[in-house]
């Protein structure tokens, strides 16, 4: 793995920082949020709607936060919303620790530190270009995906076990003490003023519909988000595993565990074994390759009939999705210019994190009428087909390397 970047910046190591802390506090928040308003309601209903309920705030922050890190300074934009979510944390510690905790203030609570994540993430995604050189974007890159990954991994772990032997109120305190900790770390950064800042600021719904012209209009970038609808509709194949487990590998819920970590460590196994990518001469034509085979390997996985078998499968899985999701971050920084890096990251961040849902509620649909394994089989033909025929008719991501020339006009 290329650690260059941890190595010669320090604004990249203190970021990559206080990101491995936020990643974990969000994990944190996924786990008390559920446990302490399923005990002071008894409802999955309730469960449910604040988990919407962030997870549209966060949607939000993302596109606010596209806005605001085109026309602001990015690094006070990362000092304010880390504070807010570190206060909304605060918030929620005081909130558990009274004798009746109010579940209308874990709902408020729970979009608010949403909003302010969305934000931090956007403007932390488009300050990155900034502090390490060109050509280490898709190593910096790698180590954010890795951290994503090891975070996701054992934050809700570690959530588990401070809820169980402290209570949730003190799970809530310790996410809050670490993102108010890195807080020191991002007061450290250079001025991160966009080159745009000094522009008369349009409509923010202007500015963002300005975003999606953009997108729509680059070769490479648009190209790349086209291909991220297919990681929309793969991004459904979870919500199977528990059917697919119990119906075609006669398993229970060890084997639906293994199966929801096979793609997590063959991401991180992807992620520590990177180096090649920041100098491979045709990086999009990899990240197509990446992206056919992952799909494959889908498609193969609907057939499987035995437990190990369907693990290796999403392993492999995994490591192709890491790949393709760390040459596509490459990709996308270098060919945006800086007044629309804030949009971009933002509309990239949104359809990575709607895509899961989007892509749940057709599996789910199709789950009712057809066998869990027919399911991925489709799901998974499907996205390889069109991915090979994006791969045979973007030219320009084919082509694309990461010290692109500019675009025509």
């Amino acid at each position: 793995m290329d650690v260059t970047p941890l190595r010669d910046s320090g604004p990249f190591r203190d970021v990559f920082i206080a990101r491995t802390v936020s990643v974990f506090g969000i994990g944190m928040l996924a786990v008390a949020v559920p446990v302490q308003v399923y005990a002071l309601t008894g409802s999955t209903a309730h469960v449910g709607a604040v988990s919407a309920a962030e997870g549209f705030a966060l949607l939000a922050g993302f596109l606010w936060g596209g806005v605001l890190a085109d026309r602001r300074d990015r690094r006070r934009l990362m000092l304010r919303a880390r504070t807010a979510a570190g206060i909304g944390f605060v918030l929620l510690a005081l909130n558990a620790f009274l004798p009746s905790p109010s579940v209308a203030a874990v709902y408020v609570l729970a979009a608010w530190d949403g909003l302010a994540t969305g934000v931090s993430v956007t403007a932390l995604l488009a300050a990155t270009p900034a502090l390490v050189a060109p050509d280490k974007l898709v190593a910096a890159g790698a180590l954010n995906a890795l951290t994503v990954r090891l975070g996701s991994m054992a934050s809700p772990a570690l959530g588990g076990v401070v809820v169980s032997a402290f209570g949730v109120g003190w799970n809530y305190a310790a996410a809050a003490a670490g993102t108010l900790g890195t807080i020191g770390l991002l007061t450290r950064l250079p001025v991160l003023r966009p080159e745009a800042a000094g522009e008369e600021p349009a409509h923010p719904l202007r500015a963002i519909g300005d975003g999606f012209r953009f997108v729509a209009s680059h070769r490479v970038v648009g190209s790349l988000m086209l291909l991220g609808l297919l990681f929309m509709v793969a991004g459904g194949i979870p919500v199977l595993m528990p059917a697919f487990a119990a119906r075609a590998l006669d398993g229970g819920p060890t084997t639906v565990g293994l199966l929801f970590a096979a793609p997590a460590c063959g991401a991180v196994l992807a992620s520590l074994t990177s180096g090649w990518a920041g100098t491979f001469r045709a990086p999009g034509l990899a990240l197509l390759a990446a992206s056919v085979t992952g799909f494959a390997l889908l498609a193969c996985l609907g057939l499987a009939r035995h437990a190990a078998l369907a693990v290796a499968i999403l392993f492999a899985y995994g490591f192709a999705q890491s790949v393709e999701e760390i040459l596509r971050y490459g990709l996308i920084q270098s060919h945006t210019p800086d007044s629309h890096l804030g949009r971009v990251n933002a509309l990239w961040a949104a359809q990575e994190t709607g895509g899961g849902a989007v892509g749940s509620l057709g599996a789910g649909a199709l789950g009712r009428y057809l066998a869990p394994g027919a399911v991925i089989v489709l799901f998974g033909t499907a996205s390889a087909v069109l991915a090979l025929a994006l791969a045979l008719t973007l030219t320009g991501l084919r082509t694309a390397t990461l010290r692109p020339e500019p675009e025509p006009g």
